[in-house]
């Protein structure tokens, strides 16, 4: 309902010329009886659930990435890995200014609550994601 309630307020504001529209797309997570969903909503107000989704400079490649994993096997400290990942590789180190990595999760371990990653949970992640690009950067350099 959020979600349709938010895609509708958004909307809204495309259709008067008083008032300048949004210029962001959002990703909306919560959980509800019918357990974890994930929203985005566009500038359109136009909003679709998803299992993974991708938004901003390097959508294409996350999402392409997020296409490759089977998210109802993976728990969630994996799926914090993979984000983290993720992130990692669509960022372009020659184009995109340094980052800093910050997740949130929604889950059982925080008691379905809006919390921040425990941060020996977001070390693990960033060193996973560190190593896998470094992996990625081996493999191109053999075969050339």
């Amino acid at each position: 309902i959020i979600a349709e309630r938010m895609g509708m307020y958004v909307q809204a504001y495309t259709l008067y010329s008083a008032v300048r529209p949004f210029g962001v797309s959002t990703i909306l997570a919560c959980i509800d009886e019918d357990g974890p969903q994930l929203y985005m909503i566009e500038p359109s107000g136009q909003y679709v659930g998803y299992r993974g989704c991708a938004a901003g400079k390097g959508k294409q490649a996350a999402k392409t990435e997020i296409e490759k994993l089977n998210l109802e096997e993976l728990t969630v400290r994996e799926a914090v890995k993979e984000a983290a990942r993720i992130i990692y590789a669509a960022h372009d180190d020659a184009k995109d200014k340094l980052f800093e990595l910050e997740l949130s999760w929604i889950c059982e371990e925080s008691n379905n609550l809006h919390t921040h990653v425990p941060q020996d949970v977001l070390d693990e992640a960033i060193e996973h994601a560190e190593k896998a690009l470094d992996d990625d950067d081996e493999m191109e350099d053999d075969e050339e």
